[in-house]
This record gives structure tokens, sequence and C-alpha cells, in this order.
């Protein structure tokens, strides 16, 4: 027997629930719910002793440029002192590292060490890894709907 033969064959997988939305709100609703979980999903097969979901999320804000905590609170959407503590458990690990900004001493900038970065890429692709296994059950014209949908969801959000 080949390798070809001994892949698995996609499967069209009968959706658990079918779409009831009749209108804009309803889809609505039923999108948000699907987003969420998938997302919470995501975030818990990346999960380990390493790196915990706000960790990742940090390091993925910092993965273009440094930031102060406070503008990393801003775009986590917690308040200062939760985000302190995250840092300050990435900085324990050898995750970030902390500077005076040269801009503004009165300022600290938190930036991703090289082990920090390889944590995020390594939480990154077992969130990947995970999805991709999921999708490869699915027969190529839901992987169509798929990347359509996801087309569609990126440019929404980025409105």
């Amino acid at each position: 027997m080949n390798a070809t033969n001994d892949a698995p064959k996609p499967v069209r997988i009968a959706p658990t629930r079918v779409s009831n939305a009749t209108n804009t709100g309803d889809l609505a609703a039923e999108l948000r719910v699907a987003v969420m979980k998938t997302s919470r999903r995501l975030r818990l097969e990346s999960s380990s002793e390493t790196l915990t979901p706000a960790q990742y999320s940090v390091l993925a804000g910092l993965r273009n440029q440094q930031h102060t905590i406070g503008d990393l609170a801003a775009r986590e959407q917690v308040a200062a002192p939760s985000m302190t503590r995250i840092v300050k458990s990435l900085l324990e690990a050898g995750l970030v590292t902390r500077t005076v900004s040269e801009a503004d001493a009165r300022q600290v900038m938190i930036a991703p060490t090289p082990e920090g970065m390889a944590a995020y890429h390594g939480a990154r692709s077992q969130r990947t890894a995970w999805l991709a296994v999921r999708l490869e059950t699915l027969d190529a014209k839901d992987r169509a709907t798929l990347a359509r949908a996801a087309a569609l969801l990126q440019e929404m959000s980025a409105k």
C-alpha cells in the first residue's frame, strides 16, 4: 500500500447545529459565539507550564516593538497593576527585558528577549497545528468556505 492510500480521506462534517439566523442580528450573535469559542479553545491549546494565555498575548503585542506597561495594559484592556503582574512573571522567566526609554527617562520600556520570542512562536505554532488537524478532517468545499469566511472576518476586523 502506498502513502496516498494510507492517508485519511477528508469527510464532510455535519454541523452540530444548523444556523437559524434569519436576520443580521441573529447571524451576528451566532458568529460572536462561534468566534469566541474557537478563540478560547485556541488559547487553551497553547497553554503550557511555560507560557500562559495572558503572557502569550503580551508577547504577541511586543513582537514588533517595545511598549510601556501602560501601553500594554491599554492594548490588553486590563488595569495597569494586572499588566505589572504579567510583565513581572515574564521578567522572572527571562522572556522580556525592562529598559529606561531613551526618549523619556521616566518611562520603562518592555521588550521581548530571544527566549520570549521563541516561546511566543512555539505557542503560535501549537495553535496553528491544532487548527490544521481539524481543518484536515473537512472536505475541500468546507475548507474553501472557511477560507472565504476567514478573509471576510479579517476584512471586517480591519474597519
